[in-house]
């Protein structure tokens, strides 16, 4: 073995293991960022089990985020402590995704991904009417204090258990069943495949990641309102993170998220007043010249595979 071999993938494990050690040792702003990069991880992680592995794209994926949102936030004011608002953020969310499966699943393709997409604006609608329990336009605010350090644990933990639970799926008994829904539904229904089960369950299991995100962003952020929770950028942007990492590979969500979000931040100090289009500029030449994603390049298929990383695409 060459030492190139063991210098390398001893160079990404301890960068990963570096990680827990940045808030002993790093400017307030690193820390946000990191966080936040953390947060959009782990929303385009949990987004990938639909979008990815069983192949129905859901644009409505940031609804559960909401909804964990705004559990956590109420019952916080309500003086529930945040691990009690956390179990009831998953419970509501995993409820929620269990009964929209029944209608939603009966659709297919471009329609599926119209009827989930127009669910976000509806719950945008529908959290701005309640007032009196989300505060409508004006935002749900919560005792607002420093919670940095914890929220930066508990995002970084989220994401490891995304990303062991997507390879988890993708090695099981379900994980065959989504594939095989995702290459041909028909084909894997005549052979006996529970597609209806299977679907449902999908979109249960990811609903919990961003369920708990929401509770722990607006624990964090202290103030959240519709638009910014149910917003086209939040809804978005983790849906493209995952295309442009590599869907339906559990480390190309994560390679696409450090990715977007490194570009983001790296135009928005150098172009302020251009960084939306030069953004979308780069989106659109990633997809058209990697259509495939990052995680399929062949340099980084070779360096995935010289980490142990490397994964199969059926």
């Amino acid at each position: 073995m060459s030492l190139r071999a063991i210098l390398l993938p001893g160079a990404v494990l301890l960068g990963v293991l570096a990680l827990p050690l940045v808030p002993f040792d790093a400017r307030v702003y690193i820390m946000q960022e990191l966080t936040l990069l953390f947060l959009y991880a782990g929303l385009a992680q949990s987004y990938d089990i639909v979008g990815g592995t069983l192949g129905y794209i859901n644009l409505g994926h940031i609804v559960f985020f909401g909804l964990g949102a705004y559990t956590v936030g109420i019952l916080f004011n309500l003086g529930v402590p945040l691990a009690a608002g956390l179990l009831a953020a998953v419970v509501v969310a995993a409820v929620f995704a269990g009964v929209i499966s029944i209608p939603f699943f009966r659709l297919r393709g471009a329609y599926f991904s119209l009827a989930t997409f127009a669910l976000v604006k509806l719950m945008e609608q529908i959290t701005n009417n309640v007032r009196d329990l989300t505060g409508g336009s004006s935002g749900l605010k919560i005792l607002a204090e420093n919670r940095i350090v914890p929220t930066y644990y508990a995002m970084l933990a989220l994401l490891v258990v995304a990303i062991v639970t997507t390879l988890a799926i993708n090695r099981s008994r379900l994980g065959l069943g989504m594939k095989s829904i995702r290459e041909d539904e028909a084909v894997a229904r005549d052979f006996g495949v529970p597609t209806m089960r299977i679907k449902a369950q999908a979109l249960i299991i990811s609903s919990s990641f961003p369920a708990l995100l929401g509770g722990l962003f607006v624990w964090y952020i202290n103030f959240i309102n519709p638009s910014e929770v149910f917003g086209l950028k939040m809804a978005l942007q983790p849906v493209a993170m995952a295309m442009l990492g590599g869907s339906g590979l559990a480390i190309g969500p994560l390679l696409g998220s450090t990715f977007l979000y490194g570009m983001e931040e790296l135009i928005w100090s150098r172009f302020e007043h251009l960084h939306g289009a030069m953004l979308g500029v780069i989106v659109v030449l990633v997809g058209l010249f990697m259509p495939g994603g990052l995680a399929r390049l062949r340099a980084v298929e070779r360096l995935l595979e010289r980490l142990g990383l490397k994964e199969d695409d059926q």
